[in-house]
């Protein structure tokens, strides 16, 4: 009986160690890049219910699916508020409800174009020079970046091929980082160069990649924003006003040809997580699904 109670202690020890940690990512603080990325789910969003007719038979449940997303964005932006305000600041939203929100969102994404019929069904080829924009996923600095460092970013702004979803946003990419040089004061400047070399359409299939970049910037680009149904402007104001934003937190620009990314005399490149990268495909890509 005693063994059996030490068997039983060990399993419970065991089994409250495993949940600790889940338990912590969900209460730990939201950052700015985690508002970002529901941010950009909620761009996405306002393309794809701005594209939905009036008349679908869908049209008033996915309206008021939003209308629900629009009230959980606001009660989180509240929420910041009060935590920020607070003297000492506190806990406003955790990573746990904003994860819960970016999920419900791209559920809602993925149902209106599965409504619409845009989503790829079958093969279908994604050609050399293609754009895409990913969010980075984790902070790179040409201060303590290592050549082979990999590179984790996710797609931010769906990549759609005649007419069709080929590479859903939040789709995983990689990279690595090929070269490296830290700036130093005051006659050189810091470098990064990147190569994204790995897509994941989804958690069991990965596709090589051959792409590198040509541009970096701290905004989406998602065309006419006059289209949108507006709900992403609920999520504005946390970014400016609330935490804070992040102009002037990107240092560098691509150099010509390597996809290389160069600071000024004296500084080094800084990339925050979040930051958006614009790649090129240098060679096709298959896509099956």
């Amino acid at each position: 009986m005693r063994k059996l109670a030490i068997v039983s202690l060990c399993l419970g020890l065991a089994l409250v160690a495993g949940v600790q940690p889940a338990l912590a990512q969900r209460s730990q603080a939201a950052t700015l890049a985690d508002i970002q990325g529901v941010e950009y789910d909620l761009q996405n969003l306002d393309d794809s219910l701005a594209a939905l007719s009036t008349s679908h038979a869908r049209y008033r449940e996915f309206q008021d699916r939003a209308d629900e997303i629009r009230d959980d964005v606001t009660f989180l932006k509240v929420q910041i508020r009060r935590g920020q305000r607070s003297n000492p600041p506190v806990l406003g939203a955790t990573k746990g409800e904003v994860d819960n929100l970016r999920r419900s969102i791209r559920t809602l994404q993925s149902d209106i174009d599965n409504a619409l019929d845009r989503r790829l069904s079958g093969s279908a080829t994604l050609p050399e020079g293609t754009e895409m924009q990913v969010r980075l996923e984790q902070p790179l600095s040409s201060k303590t970046a290592k050549v082979e460092d990999r590179v984790d970013a996710s797609v931010a702004v769906p990549v759609v091929v005649d007419g069709r979803v080929v590479v859903p946003a939040g789709t995983r990419v990689q990279g690595t980082v090929t070269g490296v040089q830290r700036g130093e004061r005051p006659v050189k400047g810091g470098k990064l160069e990147l190569r994204f070399d790995s897509i994941y359409l989804d958690d069991r299939t990965r596709k090589d990649l051959r792409a590198q970049v040509v541009s970096v910037k701290d905004n989406l680009d998602t065309g006419d924003s006059a289209k949108r149904a507006g709900i992403g402007a609920v999520i504005g104001g946390v970014i400016g006003k609330v935490i804070g934003g992040t102009k002037g937190a990107i240092i560098g620009a691509v150099l010509g040809g390597g996809g290389a990314l160069a600071a000024g005399l004296g500084e080094d490149v800084e990339l925050p997580a979040g930051t958006i990268l614009a790649l090129r495909l240098e060679r096709p890509v298959d896509v099956t699904r």
